[in-house]
């Protein structure tokens, strides 16, 4: 199960798993004397009773499916005892995208963040770092011993009083030692050390041995709060004693400990937001992964390994580019995060930083901490892919072509994939479509023009004119300067499947979507334009076929070509040939170039 990076973090459908073994007695030893069953005894009905009998939740049964595909794969390499392995799928492909759509149309819906809490939030994280991460880097770096407590303190010798020293001489404004100082003597706490030493102080006072004789002998069995009265009837130097009697050490703990963990929260909010990594990337960033690129003055790049959608067993490494505060957010928890990486023997930077220093922070943690924040903060609560919709939302609010934009950053495997997640935003659908629309609506209205004026041509081209021609619905007059019914004609190409146009060479506008729903990204097509089943030639098309005719024309004239050359040239001229008379007419370019509309292609080349 090691092999695959996503087992680590999915040790509840492990269990899943393990609870399957379990019912079924595998490597069970029942009768007591060494033997029990092995993975031969399995046969397909004893995967589809668990999935269908002992798992209650789609997300469940889904992720079983997941580990046994997982088990599956590691016996086909035999990378397991033979024993353990199975030799057999028990699930399809079927079952698997089944389990899979089941489990999607099933999955609580994340809304994007509202913006009141945002407005609230983002400023606030963003304040934290670039604000406050300095002195909090100095409170950290002295406190650290005593956050995380136990072997780590005792290693690094932490002493409180060196500790207030360091403190007291960075002249610190956020962390202002004064406002941790006992207000009266009455509030002082002392702890076991503390009282030892204001005992001894109080016994060697001169006016004590005058005054209370009788006490001499049994000074230690006196309460804090007697010492404490005792030692100010003396007008004892407290601070003499021991400087740090008058300052509050808890309350010094839980502030550098609030303050270091809202730094720490700040940053994974603010990467969150920017990059829109998923948990499990988040928990699998790593030290160093982040850089100014060389000679650049804002140009710097992240580093994530995307597991959920790899086909690897340890994931896919993308590089994205971030704005200057995601890379300051990654340098401050590279900083927080230094020595704890270092005691826990790890490079990632999802590691505790107090309690458990050093030990990593699951995916499932950092869904908490968030939560347990936002609470503390008073704020809704948000979940991390929260972050992911939000983003999808202001990306293509701000414009629809951000969707191409989306897929690398959300690295989805396919567009049909980013549009589908997009278009479960409320209103996020009726988004989409609309900016379809608008983004159709001009080249529409030249392709109707087109028509209207029987100048259009290209295999694409000559399609729609039949289709239009047999509508009754395109026949329909043009009002409200046409925009009205160009909208109607958008959303009725949309619904047959007709999804998107969009400009390419030649002015030409070509009509292949290349994947499901919408295509709203900018377009390279590698075709050749003049001979393609996709593309539409437009009045606006008729100078560009014209002036690449003229240059083949001369370039073949010039006799100082290749053979290869040759037969292009040829077969080029002969389709601009035909898309202009599409347009104009055959009487129309013979005149035009008479020699050529019986050019003969030689095939054999």
């Amino acid at each position: 199960v090691k092999s695959f990076n996503s087992s680590k973090t999915l040790l509840t459908h492990l269990l899943n798993l393990g609870r399957f073994l379990y019912k079924n007695r595998l490597f069970i030893d029942i009768q007591g004397n060494g033997t029990f069953n092995n993975t031969l005894y399995l046969r397909k009905e004893h995967f589809i009773d668990f999935l269908e009998n002992d798992l209650k939740t789609h997300n469940n049964k889904y992720y079983f499916s997941k580990q046994v595909k997982n088990w599956r794969a590691l016996s086909k390499n035999k990378l397991i005892p033979v024993e353990s392995r199975l030799d057999f799928d028990p699930f399809d492909s079927d079952m698997y995208s089944t389990l899979a759509k089941n489990m999607e149309d099933n999955k609580g819906t994340y809304l994007p963040i509202s913006p009141e809490t945002l407005s609230e939030f983002v400023p606030r994280c963003i304040n934290m770092i670039e604000e406050y991460s300095e002195e909090i880097f100095k409170i950290y770096s002295v406190l650290y011993p005593i956050l995380a407590g136990g072997k780590v303190r005792e290693e690094e010798a932490f002493e409180w009083g060196n500790a207030i020293d360091a403190l007291l001489n960075m002249k610190l404004k956020l962390f202002d030692l004064d406002n941790f100082r006992f207000n009266s003597y009455s509030d002082i706490k002392l702890s076991k050390e503390m009282n030892k030493r204001l005992i001894n102080a109080v016994k060697n006072h001169p006016n004590w041995h005058k005054a209370n004789p009788i006490y001499i002998g049994n000074m230690s069995s006196i309460q804090n709060s007697e010492v404490l009265e005792i030692a100010l009837k003396l007008n004892l130097n407290f601070e003499a004693v021991d400087k740090l009697i008058m300052y509050d050490l808890r309350k010094i703990i839980n502030e550098a400990k609030n303050l270091v963990t809202e730094l720490r929260n700040s940053c994974v909010v603010i990467l969150f937001l920017i990059t829109g990594m998923r948990n499990s990337e988040m928990y699998l960033l790593e030290a160093g992964n982040c850089w100014h690129v060389k000679g650049s003055e804002d140009d710097f790049k992240i580093r994530i390994t995307v597991t959920k959608t790899s086909e690897g067993s340890s994931g896919d490494p993308i590089v994205l580019p971030i704005p200057e505060i995601a890379f300051k957010a990654f340098k401050c928890l590279e900083f927080l995060t230094e020595k704890a990486r270092v005691w826990g023997k790890s490079n990632k930077l999802m590691v505790s930083l107090s309690t458990c220093f050093g030990k990593e922070i699951n995916p499932h943690s950092i869904n908490a901490f968030i939560g347990k924040w936002c609470d503390e903060l008073g704020i809704e609560h948000i979940h991390p892919h929260q972050f992911r919709k939000t983003i999808a939302m202001f990306a293509i609010y701000q414009n629809p072509n951000n969707i191409g934009i989306l897929r690398r950053l959300f690295s989805h495997k396919s567009l049909a994939m980013t549009l589908a997640y997009i278009v479960k935003i409320p209103g996020m659908a009726e988004e989409i479509k609309l900016a379809v629309i608008e983004q159709n609506k001009s080249l529409l209205s030249e392709l109707l023009d087109g028509i209207n004026k029987k100048c259009i041509g290209g295999k694409a081209g000559n399609r729609i004119k039949g289709l239009i021609n047999e509508s009754k619905t395109f026949k329909a007059n043009l009002h409200d300067d046409g925009w009205e019914s160009i909208e109607q004609y958008v959303e009725i190409l949309l619904q047959d499947g007709l999804n998107i146009l969009h400009r390419t060479s030649f002015g030409a506008i070509c009509t292949n979507t290349h994947s499901g729903l919408v295509h709203l990204g900018p377009e390279t097509c590698n075709c050749n334009v003049v001979d393609c089943d996709w593309a539409v030639f437009v009045e606006s098309s008729i100078e560009y076929l014209e002036n690449d005719i003229k240059f083949h024309k001369d370039l073949l004239a010039k006799n100082l070509h290749s053979e290869e050359q040759k037969h292009f040239s040829t077969v080029y001229i002969k389709n601009c040939i035909e898309r202009l008379s599409e347009l104009k007419g055959k009487v129309a370019v013979k005149e035009q170039f008479p020699e050529l509309m019986n050019m003969e292609v030689n095939h054999g080349k």
